[in-house]
């Protein structure tokens, strides 16, 4: 899977965490990808771990420089292949096999990090491995889990054209169309109001 070179991005830790599943916050790491210049803030093996550490996921200290990177690059790869299935569902169209076959074998190799452990009276995977590449396991792990659940996703890209993260609409009437109301919400509701100052404007 290739990785597109992409601009900066806002820093890794301003970045919220809102889309309602964790794979999906994953590929928000990505800004505007409906956009011809869509920007990364996951650039460096220090931004991943940040961005493990804010949705939840523990991570064992750093490891050399070589080992790294190669996780960062993983991270990556799979990162597109995510995007690339959830615009292809979005827009209705065949989802990609390559990237279909890379989820596939990175959900597959996802256990090399984890294992079934008793759990209150039940079964529970349990992480083995706490590195960089066990973060890239689990987010495999997950979304191929969420991908492959009965029925269609309420999977929703937020319409601000400057953002387009994408989210799961648990709303009541499946009418959200932001990312987050006090942000892209707000956005797009100064814009309506300057416009319709401006027409006023033009008319008087």
């Amino acid at each position: 899977m290739t990785v597109v070179a992409r601009k900066p991005g806002t820093p890794i830790a301003k970045l919220a965490h809102r889309a309602g599943h964790r794979c999906l916050d994953f590929v928000n790491s990505l800004v505007a990808t409906n956009e011809p210049a869509p920007r990364d803030s996951l650039l460096s093996p220090s931004d991943y771990r940040i961005w493990a550490g804010m949705a939840g996921i523990a991570v064992d200290p750093q490891a050399s420089e070589p080992v790294e990177l190669a996780a960062l690059n993983r991270a990556r790869e799979l990162r597109e292949s995510i995007l690339q299935i959830l615009t292809a569902m979005l827009d209705g169209k065949p989802t990609p096999v390559g990237a279909i076959e890379h989820l596939t074998e990175e959900a597959a190799r996802s256990f090399r990090s984890r294992r079934l452990a008793p759990a209150d009276g039940h079964l529970a995977w349990q992480r083995t491995y706490h590195d960089l590449d066990s973060v890239t396991d689990l987010l495999a792990a997950e979304a191929a889990e969420l991908f492959s659940r009965a029925g269609p996703l309420p999977l929703k890209r937020c319409i601000d054209a400057d953002c387009g993260w994408f989210f799961l609409d648990t709303s009541r009437n499946k009418s959200r169309h932001w990312c987050s109301m006090t942000d892209c919400g707000n956005r797009a509701k100064a814009r309506r109001h300057r416009a319709r100052q401006q027409l006023e404007e033009c008319a008087n």
